[in-house]
């Protein structure tokens, strides 16, 4: 029996395109004719060697994180001015919103498992009220950890007692769902609110229990 709900953010609950962000800042450099968006883009957000990792597992401030990128680009930005690039890069999925209320109205804790960062989510605290209907966050850039590492599933157990099987987790890229699998959690790669109000009707009307 599900008895707790684990939630990806971004891309799951907040839809979001940050590609612009790049394109943003190669504008604001005073050496963009060196540099394409492409490689600012990389030189953030790579899998592996991004500095968005060191950003994400609280390793580095918002400060020196926007400190490392004006060095490197030479960008013409105030930090405000860096903000108003970096965080407004979200949308929200009302249906995706909808059906966590379901949840929470038949009772189900509700966990957020996110890799992201202070600045993100900051805005996102401040601008989208269907977070505070959560009952935890789990946050890399809170717990210095982030997925796929193992560390920051271990983290839904120490803030919840319940089994392994009991935990439903949705989150939209695989790896992290295959991850989550390993520990015998159940979980979805979330495609659209449609797949994932269907999964939550059967696991609510006790079809797949």
């Amino acid at each position: 029996m599900i008895k707790l709900f684990v939630f990806d953010l971004g891309n799951v609950i907040l839809p979001f395109e940050h590609r612009q962000i790049a394109r943003k800042l190669h504008e604001k450099s005073a050496y963009r004719s060196n540099f394409n968006t492409e490689e600012i883009f990389e030189f953030m957000f790579e899998t592996d060697k991004g500095l968005i990792n060191d950003f994400e597992t609280g390793q580095i401030s918002s400060e020196e994180f926007f400190g490392l990128l004006k060095d490197r680009y030479k960008l013409n930005l105030t930090f405000e001015g860096f903000k108003d690039i970096w965080n407004p890069i979200f949308s929200e999925n009302k249906k995706v919103n909808e059906t966590i209320l379901y949840l929470k109205s038949k009772g189900y804790p509700i966990f957020i498992l996110s890799n992201t960062n202070e600045l993100h989510f900051s805005y996102i605290i401040e601008k989208y009220p269907i977070v505070h209907e959560m009952d935890e966050w789990i946050l890399s850039f809170e717990v210095g950890v982030k997925k796929p590492n193992a560390g920051i599933y271990k983290m839904i157990f120490e803030k919840m007692d319940v089994a392994e099987d009991e935990v439903f987790y949705i989150d939209d890229i695989e790896q992290y769902v295959n991850t989550a699998r390993e520990f015998g959690i159940r979980g979805m790669v979330f495609k659209s609110a449609e797949q994932l109000w269907e999964e939550v009707g059967d696991i609510v009307e006790n079809k797949r229990q």
